[in-house]
């Protein structure tokens, strides 16, 4: 293929690869479940603020009502995460399996070089709020509340973090714990400079500014015998002072709209199933979408340099239809040792073609029911995922998206490219692909023995109309495709299998030999996320009632399927007990018509993850997983050969015992996804 061709087939590619990654994204991402709640019970704070007339005696004062943080925390609040009673968590976490596995004799010699890395993680934490976590088991008798406020005017320190702890009935306890906090932050550097306001005193530290930091840090606590407020901004805690004087300066977080829908919404919800099943409401969560993304890109220090600001173009493009999401999490159940109902609050999102605009008409997932587990689907996948989205919809939705994040007008010439260009696929999307996709992906992962940096294995399967017009299509594609190889193992099916070669260091050549620079940065982008896959179009037989387009990490488990789905199989995921005690769950739990649903044997799909962490291989592998994390986790251990200790941890079949089934499902509603999420005890 000529120098000049290849160069626009590269481009149309790369168009392409984004919308599809687009539209596969959001499938995928559905599978990822939240867990936490919202059941905020407003207690009444019916206080006089009427002024006494001078000749009279004022009334004998009554003990003032406990004001719960809901009460307290502006609406401007970004997010918010709530334990309702400490003391109450800690105890039923104990009884999750989770707790258990931490109690392991097993487990300690790993887990303690993780409590040495934990503290120097939480030195940041502490010199953020002052409290640590380990003073909570002390002092926190009731509520325990962490919020993050914005404040995007200030370029240097666009958001604040405050804590909330309920001390009622151990006030000496955490006036110790407040002596210690005092001790250690002076011994660090700090400056402390005591403010009275509103009768309370609030200690305000200084902290020593680290080599080469601009801003200054503050912490900011004051305690007094119902609660410790405590924030990295002295102003965060007089405003909080002010609302529990009944002065506040802005409305409470408990009486805005998007905050009570949602956690209505999982109050309602969770309240059936938590009573049948005993369970401990363990935390709830509430978050505005964009502007506690925003803080948490500040919080972990995300570095954009050149790169696009999604959430900026995420916004723009109108996925802002997302006014908010929260939940209830419920622990140590009898039947549920988690579980979790939670909604996404976006209204419109029943008819979200119609309703949203621009990119975020892509949020277009239809209800269906589910129908079981396809017979194709084989008995040794870890996880299974299902997600309903209107495809077709999704990728025609995406030409706005595409064009701001290119900065170009590239969508429609690139179809058309792809369509015309004489040494490309000569592929008419809009005739001959999309249209033949069906509006359902399954995503089906799993592993092989003996455990090798190869063994984690992921499938995608999208159900389509016209499988021979698919067939044709991919087929076009792939014969363009510099990597591709036609492999011929099963009779009536083209499977095309694609390793990555020399193909780019050749193509840089070529443009060198025409006096032409490659992109600025070439040496330095990331690498592909999958080096070798396969594709393949597979019509219906005796094993689905469906043709689909499979795309596979691995060839050899494509050809797996490929089987089943041609000739039949006797065995099925679908068959094993323990999926059938998880689909039974989510049938208990209201999964009728959804738009999203999964299962998971978590021993099995973490089996291949834990060996190779084990032997310090996770980063080697091939997995999705894998590449993701090379990508954004840098090596912050100096070059040290296990910096987890992870060879200290146990054999697997030691503590498989403790990872639980489990399973989840979503709904959409004309105002938004109902999400749920479990797993069995």
């Amino acid at each position: 293929m000529s120098i000049l061709p290849r160069l626009l087939l590269r481009r149309h590619q790369l168009a392409v690869l984004a919308c599809f990654t687009v539209t596969l994204g959001l499938s995928v991402s559905m599978a990822v479940g939240l867990t936490a709640q919202d059941s905020a019970a407003a207690e009444n704070t019916a206080a006089d603020n009427a002024e006494p007339a001078d000749d009279k005696k004022p009334p004998p004062a009554k003990a003032a009502a406990f004001v719960p943080a809901t009460d307290l925390l502006p609406q401007s609040t970004a997010g918010f995460l709530r334990i309702p009673n400490f003391p109450d968590f800690i105890d039923a976490w104990e009884k999750t399996h989770i707790g258990m596995l931490a109690e392991e004799p097993s487990m300690q010699p790993f887990l303690e070089t993780q409590k040495k890395r934990a503290k120097n993680f939480l030195n940041s934490v502490d010199n953020t709020i002052g409290v640590r976590p380990e003073d909570l088991y002390e002092i926190a008798s009731g509520e325990v509340v962490g919020a993050w406020l914005p404040f995007e005017n200030d370029q240097r320190r666009p958001f604040a973090v405050c804590l909330i702890v309920d001390v009622r009935g151990l006030r000496q306890k955490a006036d110790d714990v407040l002596v210690q906090i005092d001790k250690d932050l002076k011994a660090g550097g700090a400056t402390r400079n005591d403010v009275e306001y509103r009768g309370e005193t609030i200690r305000v530290y200084t902290t020593k500014p680290k080599p080469g930091q601009l801003k200054i840090d503050e912490i900011a606590v004051t305690l007094n015998d119902d609660r410790i407020i405590a924030a990295d901004r002295e102003t965060v805690v007089q405003d909080l002072l002010d609302a529990v004087a009944g002065k506040p300066k802005d409305k409470p977080l408990s009486e805005l709209d998007i905050f009570q829908k949602v956690l209505d919404v999982s109050r309602e919800a969770i309240k059936q199933p938590s009573q049948k099943d005993g369970g401990t409401v363990g935390i709830e969560w509430f978050a505005k979408p964009f502007p506690m993304g925003r803080i948490l890109r500040e919080l972990f220090e995300v570095e954009r340099g050149n790169d696009i600001d999604v959430l900026k173009l995420l916004e723009g493009q109108g996925f802002d239809a997302v006014k908010s999401l929260g939940g209830i999490f419920v622990m140590a159940g009898k039947k549920f040792d988690f579980l979790h109902r939670g909604f996404i609050y976006a209204p419109g999102a029943e008819e979200a073609k119609a309703k949203f605009v621009k990119g975020a008409r892509m949020l277009n997932f239809p209800n269906e029911l589910p129908n079981g587990i396809p017979a194709w689907v084989h008995p040794e996948s870890g996880t299974f995922n299902r997600v309903n989205l209107k495809m077709e919809d999704a990728f025609w939705a995406s030409e706005s998206l595409i064009n701001e994040a290119f900065g170009d007008e590239i969508f429609r010439p690139m179809i058309e490219g792809i369509k015309e260009d004489e040494e490309g696929p000569q592929i008419d999307l809009e005739k001959e692909f999309f249209p033949n996709l069906d509006d359902q992906l399954i995503l089906i992962t799993d592993n092989t023995t003996p455990v090798d940096i190869d063994s984690d294995r992921m499938l995608a399967a999208i159900r389509i109309k016209n499988a021979a017009a698919v067939k044709q299509a991919i087929r076009k594609a792939m014969e363009v495709e510099p990597d591709a190889t036609l492999l011929d193992v099963l009779p009536g099916v083209e499977i095309w299998r694609v390793q990555r070669g020399e193909s780019d260091d050749d193509f840089e050549a070529e443009l060198l030999e025409l006096g032409l620079e490659p992109e600025p940065g070439g040496n330095n982008d990331p690498p592909p996320l999958l080096h070798h896959w396969a594709i393949a179009t597979v019509d219906k037989g005796p094993g689905s009632d469906f043709p689909y387009l499979l795309f596979s990490s691995h060839p050899d488990l494509l050809v797996l399927v490929a089987k089943r789905i041609q000739n039949g199989a006797k065995d099925a995921l679908a068959d094993v007990d323990a999926i059938k005690n998880i689909m039974t769950a989510q049938k208990e739990l209201g999964a009728k018509e959804v738009c999203f649903d999964r299962v998971t044997r978590l021993k099995d799909s973490l089996r291949v993850k834990y060996e190779l962490l084990r032997q310090n291989k996770l980063k080697d592998s091939d997995s999705v997983m894998a590449s993701l994390l090379r990508r954004v986790v840098e090596d912050e251990e100096g070059g040290e050969p296990d910096p987890l200790n992870a060879k200290a941890l146990p054999q697997l079949k030691e503590i498989e015992h403790h990872f639980r089934d489990g399973g989840s499902f979503y709904e959409t509603t004309k105002d938004g996804w109902l999400i749920n999420g479990f797993y069995l005890r």
